[in-house]
C-alpha cells in the first residue's frame, strides 16, 4: 500500500497544473499523502487479526464491482458522467444487495446531484455525453 500511495502521490504531483485548492493537482496529492500516513501507520501499529480470503462470493462481488468501473472509466467520456454513474451505482447496489426497489430512484438521484455539485456549483467540468443537451 505505501509503495502504491508513493507512485500515486508522484503522479498526483506531475499533473500539468497549478497548486490551487480547486484544480485537478491538489485533491490527488492531498488524497496520497493521506495514503502514505495511513500506510505507515499500518507498519507501526498492525491490525492484530489475521487476514482471510475472501470466499468465492466474495470474490465475485469484488470482480463484478471491478469489472463496472473499469467499463465506467472506458464509457464516461462517450456517454456521459450522469449516465455511466448512475449505471456504476445501480451495478455497485445491485452487487451488495441493496433493496430492489431503490436501486434505479436512488443511482439517478445521486448522480445527478453529484452532477450538479460538481459541473454546476464548483466549475469541475464533468462530461455530458449523450445528455450535451444538460
Amino acid at each position: 500500500m505505501l509503495v502504491l500511495s508513493v507512485v500515486y502521490c508522484v503522479s498526483a504531483w506531475s499533473l500539468d497544473t497549478d497548486f490551487d485548492p480547486v484544480n485537478e493537482k491538489f485533491y490527488p496529492f492531498v488524497l496520497s499523502v493521506l495514503m502514505i500516513l495511513l500506510s505507515i501507520g499500518l507498519f507501526i501499529w498492525p491490525s492484530p487479526q489475521s487476514t482471510v480470503w475472501p470466499n468465492w462470493k466474495n470474490l465475485q462481488k469484488i470482480g463484478l464491482t471491478f469489472s463496472a468501473i473499469l467499463v465506467y472509466s472506458l464509457v464516461l467520456h462517450k456517454i456521459g458522467f450522469i449516465i455511466s454513474a448512475s449505471l456504476l451505482m445501480a451495478i455497485c447496489m445491485w452487487v451488495f444487495e441493496a433493496s430492489r426497489k431503490w436501486i434505479l430512484p436512488t443511482s439517478v438521484i445521486v448522480a445527478i446531484v453529484f452532477y450538479v455539485i460538481f459541473d454546476r456549483l464548483l466549475g469541475l467540468n464533468l462530461p455530458s455525453g449523450l445528455l450535451s443537451f444538460v
